[in-house]
């Protein structure tokens, strides 16, 4: 009977191995594999993740997180173009929310985002006007900000060039970010139950930066790129609540830089500690109490948890930080009496309509054939994060 049952339980571990989302092929990398989080570029640098639906099931939200959500609703930008085009319901059967960073071409950064959810792709494209890619706003120098639906119902949002290429990866599985084993590798160690999950290609972030000039500021922090080299990827994880307990799982190319990175970090927590200003002492001293930081062979860890406070300043600062409203290009008219028709726009104040000068109209809605010239795609070149890193 005991050799019996220690068969069974070797079956089962064996069962446990090959499942999805254990073993080689585990974490969240296996969810990048299996979602259209994969049909973003292969030449992506940088992933985040935000499980909306595990986020709802938590009841009652913070009040850093529902100042968040009211981004999306306030007048002018791009998504709240988007809204208005798609409903808002939308938002309502959204479960899952991502965005990538892209190398682009002139030494620029383009995006791609994603939102996953229980979608009617035919209501979809029906708001797009039977248009399988739209382009929704577009300012002057090329930049535009598009929507498209992909074949299972996902919305990919960001510039028409990142939504070329995840329309074609998503009809060849494999040629996109569910290929690029510099992402793919850290996200093993990520848990798939995270709330809040993603990871970063070092060594091509850092080349990303250097060549677009922002080496020196990277969404505001001071972190030059040349500090992002003995890193080789670095993964992420979050639990999300009042407060927001983050896990940073670092690899570096030796263990002697990653002991040097550790104490770095080190000291600038004590630094932190040193520089807190009377004001700001309680909620700071709060959040630098309870990062620990850990180092053990070439592998380094961070665990921060963030309190409310500081979750709350942050927020307020990304909403400072929004860019201005851009020109909105022409909608087509829904079909009569569609739920998801939009209402006309009221003239805007200071149109040239108001001053006595002709209007110019805006552009309209581009069709979805591709731009003639070059854009990321699948094919390996300069910066290709197709590299492998030593494996964990």
């Amino acid at each position: 009977m005991r050799s019996i049952r220690r068969g069974v339980l070797a079956a089962a571990l064996g069962v446990a191995a090959l499942a999805p989302g254990c073993g080689q092929r585990g974490g969240a990398a296996g969810i990048v594999r299996a979602s259209a989080i994969g049909t973003y570029p292969k030449e992506s640098v940088a992933l985040l993740v935000l499980e909306v639906k595990k986020v709802r099931t938590l009841g009652g939200q913070a009040p850093w997180m529902k100042r968040l959500a009211s981004l999306a609703d306030e007048p002018g930008g791009p998504f709240q173009e988007a809204v208005k085009r798609l409903g808002a319901d939308t938002i309502e059967r959204l479960n899952r929310l991502s965005v990538a960073v892209v190398p682009d071409t002139g030494n620029r950064v383009a995006y791609g985002i994603l939102a996953e959810g229980a979608f009617d792709p035919g209501r979809l494209r029906e708001a797009l006007g039977g248009q399988d890619l739209l382009t929704l706003v577009e300012a002057e120098g090329g930049q535009d900000f598009s929507v498209t639906v992909l074949p299972d119902g996902s919305l990919a949002l960001g510039p028409r060039r990142i939504l070329d290429v995840m329309r074609t990866n998503a009809a060849a599985r494999g040629q996109g970010l569910d290929g690029n084993p510099a992402l793919l590798a850290p996200l093993e160690r990520v848990r798939p139950e995270a709330q809040l999950w993603g990871a970063l290609d070092c060594r091509n972030l850092g080349r990303t930066m250097r060549s677009t000039g922002a080496a020196g500021d990277l969404g505001g922090l001071s972190l030059p790129a040349t500090h992002l080299d003995a890193l080789v990827s670095l993964a992420l994880r979050g639990t999300i609540g009042e407060s927001v307990v983050l896990d940073l799982l670092g690899r570096a190319d030796t263990e002697a830089n990653a002991r040097n990175l550790a104490d770095a970090a080190r000291g600038l927590v004590a630094l932190g500690r040193i520089g807190a200003s009377r004001d700001q002492a309680k909620a700071w001293l709060e959040f630098l109490d309870g990062i620990r930081i850990d180092q053990k062979g070439a592998d380094l860890s961070v665990r921060a948890a963030i309190p409310p406070a500081t979750m709350q300043t942050f927020v307020e600062q990304i909403a400072s930080a929004r860019p201005q409203a851009v020109p909105v290009a022409a909608r087509p008219a829904a079909p009569s009496g569609s739920p998801m028709a939009a209402p006309s726009s009221p003239a805007r104040p200071g149109s040239g309509a108001q001053e006595g000068r002709t209007a110019r109209p805006d552009p309209s809605p581009r069709d979805t054939r591709s731009p003639a010239r070059r854009v990321p795609g699948n094919a390996a070149g300069s910066g290709s994060s197709s590299a492998a890193p030593p494996a964990y």
